[in-house]
């Protein structure tokens, strides 16, 4: 934005400069890796902006305030629940940027990788200028994850990160933001297939109920019977949706036709 202001008989030009880049920490109350990250970020640089997703949640350490805040998209102004309510604002304020990014925490030791639950060239060019190795497409295979708020952005995704407590695994996240606001912010990907190339790419298609006997690690692959998967996030959702691990297969193109 241009302004003129005036000083005597002169004007001058001030360029007031808006930031590219939304980031979201705590979406989940009890996930508080991605505030401390980008509370301590936000002291050394402003050249993003950021806020705390759920902040009712937030203050009682608790997944979900008056449901579930990532599982409430599009959401709706007029909602008499908090978390549609709430969802429907950060929709909105999305519009306003580039990008928007959605961090979240895992007690799992998964590290740092992305989700992208929206499949369109802008999300996986986003995808691409992070520096994260592993890249899941998650979209809602089951009724239980329907409403993931990154699925409404304009250009948008989730970064997950575990163990959230772990401060090895903060300071990485910390640095690959830094790297992504240092290089990237303003920048186009123009051989998209390379790019990809070089990263471990999943999509997520099915989920496994039942109990096994067999060892589940996330991101390896396991045989059970006659298929080969790649579990995530395993007992993560247990006892919210009876799942014992999200099925992941490995693809080689991600690019929507």
């Amino acid at each position: 934005m241009v302004i003129l202001l005036k000083a005597g008989c002169f004007y001058f030009i001030h360029v007031i400069m808006k930031n590219n880049t939304l980031f979201i920490g705590a979406t989940h109350g009890n996930e508080p890796i991605g505030v401390r990250a980008l509370e301590r970020l936000s002291k050394s640089r402003q050249d993003f902006d950021w806020i705390i997703g759920n902040p009712k949640a937030y203050e009682l350490n608790e997944r979900s305030f008056e449901g579930d805040l990532n599982r409430s998209a599009p959401g709706d102004m007029d909602s008499t629940q908090f978390a549609s309510r709430r969802a429907a604002e950060i929709i909105e304020k999305s519009q306003n940027y580039k990008y928007t990014i959605d961090l979240h925490g895992s007690a799992k030791q998964v590290g740092v990788f992305i989700i992208i639950t929206n499949l369109t060239r802008e999300n996986i060019e986003l995808a691409v200028m992070l520096d994260i190795d592993r890249i899941v497409y998650w979209p809602a295979v089951s009724p239980e994850l329907n409403g993931p708020m990154s699925e409404f952005f304009p250009c948008g995704l989730e970064i997950e990160c575990g163990p959230k407590d772990d401060p090895a695994v903060q300071s990485e996240l910390e640095n690959k933001i830094e790297r992504f606001l240092d290089s990237h912010q303003d920048s186009c990907v123009v051989d998209l297939e390379a790019e990809l190339a070089k990263r471990e790419v999943f999509q997520v298609y099915g989920s496994l109920i039942d109990d096994v006997d067999v060892e589940l690690n996330e991101f390896q692959d396991v045989t059970i019977g006659d298929e080969t998967f790649c579990p995530l996030l395993v007992n993560s959702y247990k006892e919210r949706n009876n799942v014992t691990c999200y099925k992941m297969q490995r693809v080689t193109n991600l690019l929507p036709l």
